[in-house]
């Protein structure tokens, strides 16, 4: 049986799922309890863990949305631990993209599985290094954006709507109208991607989406049959359209993937090392949580974390 120390976004969904907290609370291999207090502060949460834990049998159990998970996972690398810590997740956020690519349904149905699993599994993980758009390492469980759906990220964060949504349990429909909105404001931009030895430009550039399963944004399939297992990641791109051929591809999205058919949409699977170059000015993204605006140019490759899930 895991040792749980637990690290708990309070804030998570508008704070809706005190139902399961309370039955988490119960487990009796909770060895720790910490809520989050601000942005941040799973980091320092989880880095401190990395550092100090002795414990064989520990798991930290993330409980909150895909930020949280996100801030988590970034705490414990950052750390530089010689055996890593296995996460566990239990989704109560509004988002909950990385819950759907790994299939262990809503927060009910997690906390149901978690109590059965014996051992941890691993998934591939995300790693950017360099100018992002300031010179830093970073690890992303769902996707890196940069363009329409940072900007989306940026209006869905900042709504009010998303939180009377959230409270009403339908959190994610908060990205939609952030969706039309982004349309009409987002510019079309250069990007450069070197690939092994292919050295790819696009001229109009509108989404860019890293990616290492099939969600982002709430639910949005931009790449169906993607796999957390699968030891590769992906860049999906598209440019700029008319708003009627936006609308089409949006639908083809939601209905069955077939967007990727779109020649306005690429598909490119990535090499390891491969280097991102964007020098227009461009909002960005990472799991659901703002970047910031600026240029970029890192590189990109895949990495392996143990989850216990």
């Amino acid at each position: 049986m895991p040792n749980f120390y637990v690290i708990n976004n309070p804030c998570a969904g508008g704070g809706e799922q005190s139902n399961i907290i309370n039955d988490v609370k119960k487990m009796p291999n909770i060895v720790a309890w910490h809520d989050t207090k601000y942005r941040g502060h799973a980091v320092q949460l989880a880095k401190h863990f990395a550092k100090t834990l002795q414990d064989n049998k520990a798991v930290i159990l993330v409980i909150g949305g895909d930020g949280s998970l996100h801030e988590t996972l970034n705490g414990l690398l950052q750390a530089s631990r010689a055996v890593a810590i296995p996460l566990a997740y239990i989704p109560t956020g509004s988002g909950n993209d990385f819950a759907r690519g790994a299939h262990i349904g809503s927060a009910s149905e997690a906390l149901h599985h978690l109590k059965s699993v014996h051992q941890s599994q691993i998934l591939t993980i995300g790693r950017i290094d360099g100018d992002i758009p300031r010179q830093t390492t970073k690890y992303f469980i769902n996707s890196l954006g940069i363009g329409l759906d940072a900007a989306v990220v940026s209006l869905t964060n900042n709504s009010k709507l998303k939180h009377y949504l959230n409270a009403i349990g339908l959190g994610s429909m908060s990205y939609l109208p952030a969706i039309l909105s982004a349309f009409t404001h987002q510019e079309a931009f250069q990007m450069t991607i070197i690939n092994g030895d292919q050295y790819i430009q696009i001229p109009s550039a509108f989404l860019v989406a890293l990616t290492n399963q099939p969600y982002f944004g709430g639910g949005i399939a931009i790449l169906p049959g993607a796999d957390l297992h699968e030891t590769q990641l992906d860049i999906v791109i598209a440019a700029k359209m008319s708003f009627f051929k936006f609308l089409r591809m949006f639908a083809a999205l939601k209905k069955d993937g077939s967007h990727l058919k779109f020649h306005t949409v690429h598909h490119i699977k990535l090499l390891p090392n491969a280097q991102i170059h964007v020098r227009n000015i461009q909002p960005s993204q990472i799991d659901g949580e703002n970047l910031g605006i600026g240029t970029y140019e890192f590189t990109v490759n895949h990495q392996e974390y143990p989850f216990w899930l």
